[in-house]
């Protein structure tokens, strides 16, 4: 069974929670993890919270547990804010500052493109059997191209996503994604329950 990784963002805030799990309920101390005191919503309610992006495949638990740990790590945007950007941002009311802070939906999927890269240039074969000449960090994948095996298409990490558009948004900013990367559509019921038949047969973490 398919082992995976899930963004959930929040419907009102675009806060984001990353999980190993199927459900924002079943790990409901990633609230105090993820999020900063201060934006923390008092408790985790499910009808507020939908998929994102599921990341399906991964080789085994370590490896699965890898991407966890580095997909939620906080996040930087996709490119640097300009001078005028920064000095617009300074001069926000505060409401407004907070919101913006609070918006992590660019950033986490930046830092999942980010997350797939840097382990596709140093540890491809703990996600998927493929070989790699890529180099030993983030920064060498970015500029360079990896090279896969032909078996790479059967073994890759799918993912699933709400909205397509962060696929060229992310190789419009300059990053890319892994050869054994491919893409789909999450298929939603109510805004938040996942039907996708890959999803719903995957294990469960321990």
């Amino acid at each position: 069974m398919s082992l995976g990784v899930y963004l959930f963002r929040h419907i009102r805030t675009r806060q984001i929670l990353v999980t190993t799990e199927k459900s924002v309920l079943a790990r409901p101390r990633l609230l105090k993890s993820q999020i900063k005191p201060n934006q923390r919503p008092p408790r985790i309610r499910p009808d507020h919270w939908t998929p994102l992006v599921v990341a399906l495949g991964f080789k085994d638990k370590k490896a699965q547990a890898n991407a966890f740990m580095l997909a939620s790590m906080a996040g930087h945007p996709l490119v640097v804010p300009t001078a005028q950007e920064k000095k617009a941002y300074v001069l926000m009311p505060n409401k407004n500052k907070r919101l913006a802070e609070m918006d992590m939906v660019e950033r986490q999927v930046a830092q999942l493109a980010r997350t797939l890269m840097y382990m596709d240039a140093v540890r491809p074969d703990t996600v998927v059997p493929v070989s790699s000449s890529s180099g030993s960090s983030i920064e060498g994948a970015v500029s360079e191209s990896t090279d896969s095996s032909s078996d790479a298409e059967s073994a890759a990490i799918k993912l699933l996503w709400e909205d397509k558009s962060w696929i060229s948004k992310i190789e419009d900013a300059g990053l890319h994604w892994p050869k054994w990367v491919a893409h789909g559509d999450l298929d939603l019921k109510r805004g938040n329950i996942i039907m996708n038949p890959e999803v719903r047969q995957t294990s469960q973490p321990q």
